[in-house]
């Protein structure tokens, strides 16, 4: 299996630990969505956070990469999108267009702190991570073929509106998750293969 993940400067926040986990199942090749003019061939899609707002434009600019990936995710390639690698699948950022995999449009305008730890059980296993962003969704007329999950629980339990979004064999939402102790094999590739 080959591993494709989004590093630079618009995308750099991994857990290591979560990176080792991927180096468990396959070969992990790292690419730039900021200069690279084509998604590299891989199995596995990951799009972590970052702080894709700060490079809009330049993002917006590689129009072939971001083509290249809409039509990995239309060609039901499996892809894992968190925070600012969920931001870059929208629409757009602050009218900046992006990849347009959901038709959200995500906006650093009136920008607040989205903060605090996150759970959510995933075949079985509790998946725990957190959310930290500033950004929020300020339109969302989902397409045909999303569905949205609002599943997660704040550390003291109470359910909060943070979602997954899905969309053929992509999982996308602003929670990083920290899979090392479960194993990326055991919790996300399967819920990717089951979509």
């Amino acid at each position: 299996m080959i591993i494709a993940i989004a590093n630079d400067e618009a995308f750099n926040f991994t857990y290591q630990a979560n990176i080792d986990d991927l180096r468990q199942m396959g070969e992990v090749v790292f690419f730039s969505p900021l200069a690279d003019p084509h998604l590299p061939v891989c199995d596995l899609l990951y799009l972590p956070g970052g702080y894709p707002e700060l490079c809009a434009g330049q993002l917006n600019a590689n129009t072939a990469m971001r083509q290249s990936i809409c039509k990995y995710v239309e060609e039901d390639g499996m892809t894992f999108a968190e925070c600012g690698g969920f931001m870059y699948l929208c629409h757009d950022i602050d009218n900046s267009e992006m990849c347009g995999v959901f038709n959200i449009s995500a906006s650093m305008n009136n920008a607040r702190l989205h903060l605090g730890y996150r759970s959510m059980q995933l075949n079985g296993i509790e998946m725990r991570g957190h959310e930290f962003h500033y950004s929020e969704i300020v339109s969302a007329n989902i397409n045909e073929g999303v569905s949205v999950r609002q599943c997660q629980t704040s550390a003291s339990g109470a359910s909060v509106s943070t979602a997954l979004y899905r969309y053929k064999r992509t999982i996308a939402g602003y929670t990083h998750w920290y899979w090392a102790e479960s194993g990326f094999r055991n919790t996300w590739l399967k819920e990717l293969e089951n979509i």
